[in-house]
């Protein structure tokens, strides 16, 4: 086995890896080697552990487990999710003690990915430039204020902008994820290989398999992005951020889950959708209607369900702008901050102004701060990194 890539294993991930699995059904030498595995990584012991009491426990095609071998194992699932691991495991595992009659083998069901959350935790682009990084290693920076990524229906062949082509090669294509690493300023367009349309907007990244396996397409995204889903009853799709997930068939929706600003919310345009908090082992539902907005609670627990009046507020920066109704300095100036990554503070004495309008993001936010104070007569300068109205 591969000792350095568990590294970074929850016991969900070892549950899922397929090296892993072939050792624990070893009945003359797993037991063995996976006491080597602890020996090499003392800080994984109980993940380990774990992963492998329930695979001894899931390899079985028959029901033979009593009931009370099944509620001991259960309740250690239950135990670890409930401070290490996510609803991951229990859900599978709570699956194939229920099913095991049907003779479905456990690791017929599983993906042979690490979890995407995993993934997403241990892999970050540091450029300056929009990013494309590929499962097998390849890294295409590109250097353009919106990029235009295009996947071909067997995701073996990327298109850049309409010019460059990138192959996909190895092992990757099947069992690793690609990423979209946006910065500051700058926003992108992708065409997923299940003809998924995703605009992926200024200081956010997108996470997902060049191929959709299994029973349901998983994406990751931190900051904001807007989904076009194709539809396939088949085949759910799945957005997983930090905080929530939200489940849907085929709709247009916006995710927003921002780290830093603590904004998590979700707002339907078409369609419907189903949302559920990371937080609790059963988070209950909430269902999304077109033109409504769901926003995650500060505890991160529940959600708040609201009417929205304008969608072209949540949709217009995929063409390039920001519209604004009704607002204020100091609200225009908090969403220019989080498009350019820059501070901005308003010291005017006239805070009850509001306008109605449209902005263009353009490459310079200067220029959109000089737009801002001609139009709330205004003033502003550079105060070292920080940007300063005032009257």
């Amino acid at each position: 086995m591969d000792h350095n890539r568990y590294r970074l294993y929850r016991a969900e991930d070892f549950i899922l890896d397929e090296d892993f699995i072939k050792t624990a059904r070893n009945k003359i030498a797993g037991t063995r080697a996976i006491e080597q595995l602890k020996i090499r990584l003392p800080e994984k012991t109980e993940e380990i552990s774990l992963a492998f009491e329930i695979l001894n426990n899931l390899k079985t095609t028959k029901t033979d487990l009593p009931d009370q071998k099944k509620e001991e194992v259960l309740r250690k699932i239950y135990q670890h999710t409930q401070t290490q691991i996510r609803l991951t495991i229990f859900k599978y595992a709570a699956a194939v003690f229920l099913f095991a009659g049907a003779g479905t083998a456990a690791w017929l069901i599983l993906d042979q990915r690490p979890s995407i959350h995993n993934f997403a935790a241990a892999s970050r682009s540091g450029s300056e430039n929009t990013e494309l990084i590929l499962a097998d290693g390849q890294r295409v920076e590109i250097d353009s204020k919106q990029a235009k990524i295009e996947y071909a229906a067997n995701s073996a062949s990327v298109s850049v902008n309409d010019t460059a082509i990138v192959e996909q090669t190895g092992n990757g294509l099947h069992h690793g994820y690609n990423q979209v690493s946006i910065p500051f300023g700058k926003r992108s367009y992708i065409l997923l290989s299940d003809g998924t349309k995703v605009w992926l907007n200024s200081g956010s990244r997108l996470i997902y398999p060049p191929v959709f396996q299994g029973n349901k397409r998983e994406v990751y995204v931190e900051g904001e992005a807007c989904f076009e889903v194709s539809e396939n009853k088949e085949k759910p799709f799945y957005v997983c951020t930090e905080s929530f997930k939200v489940r849907v068939l085929g709709t247009r929706f916006v995710v927003q889950a921002d780290a830093v600003t603590k904004e998590n919310y979700t707002v339907l345009v078409e369609g419907k959708v189903t949302l559920s908090a990371n937080s609790k082992l059963f988070a209950g539902t909430y269902e999304l209607l077109p033109s409504q907005k769901a926003t995650l609670s500060e505890n991160l627990k529940e959600f708040n369900i609201t009417a929205v009046r304008n969608m072209e507020n949540y949709l217009a920066w995929t063409d390039g702008y920001l519209n604004f109704e009704q607002e204020d300095l100091v609200s225009l100036a908090k969403r220019i901050s989080r498009y350019y990554n820059i501070e901005i503070e308003v010291n005017t004495s006239d805070r009850s102004s509001v306008f109605s309008g449209k902005l263009d993001l353009k490459d310079d936010p200067e220029r959109i701060l000089n737009g801002l104070a001609i139009i709330f007569k205004t003033r502003y300068e550079k105060q070292g990194n920080r940007f300063v109205f005032y009257d």
